[in-house]
């Protein structure tokens, strides 16, 4: 029987530590990866049974990857169990990227999370920690690259004995996480063209 050739479809950085960690994310998983612009391979570079857009959350940067894959698949956090998943990280403050769209701003309500900063909108990582810091600080990103050294950058100058978790393309729990979820995730995934 053929194996399926899965395509993790990114959004792409040129910062050769989000190339590494998506690479070591994709031997680990056993999947292949492309990405919609900076870096290659693109995707149209990489055959693939099933494209899965790989995102934290709903935003133009993953509609632009469904709109380039023709498939559409459900961000990390309307993934089953990410709560639970995101919660065995800490405790500490969740920092996410950040967008305006509606759709993210529910997801992220949606988890429940208390703990929560942005590095693009409000409440911004810099006023979070410059009233308390927290022992721990878990980037929901998935690889090391200008987002993640962002977070690193601003928790050191304002909380310099903060720990601040790897990105989760790097946790062994994140890895088992995926493997674990991608049977649902390859069934939630749709296939727009036909």
């Amino acid at each position: 029987m053929r194996r399926v050739n899965i395509v993790i479809v990114l959004h792409g950085s040129e910062d050769p530590d989000y190339l590494s960690d998506v690479d070591y994310f994709a031997r680990r998983a056993n999947v292949s990866y492309a990405f919609i612009s900076h870096a290659r391979p693109l995707v149209h570079e990489v055959h693939g049974d099933i494209y899965i857009p790989l995102f934290i959350g709903y935003g133009s940067d993953y509609d632009r990857a469904v709109s380039t894959t023709g498939y559409s698949s459900p961000p990390l956090l309307d993934w089953p169990r990410v709560r639970e998943f995101l919660l065995g990280l800490g405790p500490g403050l969740y920092v996410l990227h950040g967008n305006d769209d509606p759709r993210f701003l529910k997801e992220v309500a949606n988890l429940g999370l208390v703990n929560i900063a942005y590095l693009m909108v409000k409440p911004r990582l810099e006023e979070v920690l410059s009233r308390d810091c927290p022992g721990r600080v878990i980037p929901v990103l998935f690889a090391n690259g200008t987002i993640y050294k962002r977070i690193l950058e601003v928790t050191g100058a304002l909380c310099p004995n903060t720990y601040v978790e790897k990105p989760l393309f790097r946790l062994d729990s994140f890895i088992n996480y995926f493997r674990s979820s991608l049977g649902w995730l390859i069934n939630n995934t749709k296939h727009l063209r036909h």
